[in-house]
């Protein structure tokens, strides 16, 4: 069974600066507001190197033209994502959408990144605070134990429900 490829906090997509990849065609490099100088640096570096398409977006109201963007390059194509999380998120998902892999994506987070957590008690997603180890589920107030691999199908990380030492379980 395939699954997707899944933008999360420590994907491999995530880089601090981007790296130009002389091997691929062309660039595209999508950036929000956010990310606009981040891209703009890159593009200059590169500039007269390897054919750029640049387009600046304005978040999700930009979602057909970002489609449109993908699905009009060809093979060999590189994309870089400067952007907020969300934007970055929604720009990523229309690229794997369209065909995209990891490895033709690379994404810089302007901002903080989100990490979400998957409770193994009641089945569902909450966003927790970066790089912490035991979190409280937002819906069924469980302890939970952040466990360190990812879930591309939870869409987060498995969160091993615990019953913290001096607590009782209600209703046992």
């Amino acid at each position: 069974m395939y699954n997707s490829p899944v933008l999360f906090d420590k994907s491999i997509t995530i880089v601090n600066k981007f790296t130009p990849r002389n091997e691929r065609r062309k660039f595209v490099v999508i950036s929000d507001q956010a990310g606009y100088e981040k891209a703009k640096c890159f593009t200059s570096e590169i500039a007269g190197k390897v054919p750029v398409e640049c387009l600046s977006i304005n978040g999700m109201e930009d979602k057909e033209e970002i489609k449109r963007v993908i699905l009009s390059q060809k093979m060999g194509t590189q994309f870089y994502i400067a952007a907020a999380w969300n934007n970055a998120v929604m720009i990523f998902s229309l690229g794997v959408e369209a065909g995209l892999s990891e490895a033709e994506i690379q994404t810089v987070i302007i901002g903080p990144k989100r990490r979400y957590v998957y409770c193994m008690k009641c089945f569902e997603v909450s966003e927790i605070a970066e790089e912490v180890d035991i979190a409280e589920c937002d819906h069924c107030r469980a302890s939970l134990e952040i466990g360190p691999f990812y879930s591309i199908v939870r869409e987060g990380y498995i969160g091993y429900p615990f019953i913290p030492i001096g607590k009782e379980e209600v209703g046992s």
